[in-house]
C-alpha cells in the first residue's frame, strides 16, 4: 500500500466516523467502535479493492452489508456464551462492558472466543477468564 492510501484511510474514517453518528444517531466514540469492530474495516487496506475510493455514504452502505453477514454468521448459543463472558470478565476486572467489548474487539477475543464456543463453552468460568487474559498477555507481546 502506498504512502498515500495510508494517510488517506484516516481521513476517510473520520469522514465515516462523522457519517455513521449522524446517519444511526450516536456519539462518534459508538461510530468508531462501529467502524473497528466491522469486518469491512480490514478492507479499506485492502490495496487491490480500493474501499477507501468510496464516499462516506456508500462506505456506510458495505460496512452494514457487512455487519449483516457478521451478525449471520453466530449462532444464538454462541452470542449467549458471548455476552456472558463478556460480562463476566467486565464484572471480575471491575470494568465497563463498553470497555470490555473495545479490549475484547483490539487483542481479537470476541473472533476467539466465537470460532471456540464448542470447546470453550462446556469450561469454567474462571477457566475462560484465565484463558482470555493470557490470549490478550500474548497478543501485547506481538
Amino acid at each position: 500500500m502506498g504512502v498515500y492510501e495510508e494517510q488517506i484511510i484516516p481521513i476517510k474514517i473520520t469522514s465515516l466516523a462523522e457519517y455513521v453518528s449522524k446517519r444511526k444517531n450516536i456519539s462518534l466514540d459508538e461510530a468508531l467502535l462501529y467502524i473497528y469492530s466491522n469486518d469491512m474495516y480490514k478492507e479499506l487496506y485492502n490495496e487491490g479493492a480500493k474501499w477507501w475510493y468510496l464516499s462516506s455514504e456508500a462506505l456506510y452502505e458495505e460496512f452494514e452489508k457487512s455487519r449483516k453477514e457478521q451478525v449471520l454468521k453466530v449462532s444464538k448459543e454462541a452470542f449467549e456464551f458471548f455476552t456472558y463472558t463478556l460480562e463476566t470478565y467486565a464484572r471480575n476486572k471491575r470494568i465497563g462492558g463498553l470497555q470490555t467489548l473495545a479490549l475484547f474487539k483490539e487483542y481479537d477475543v470476541d473472533e476467539y472466543l466465537l470460532n471456540h464456543y464448542d470447546l470453550l463453552h462446556t469450561q469454567g468460568t474462571g477457566y475462560v477468564i484465565d484463558v482470555i487474559d493470557r490470549f490478550i498477555r500474548r497478543r501485547k507481546r506481538r
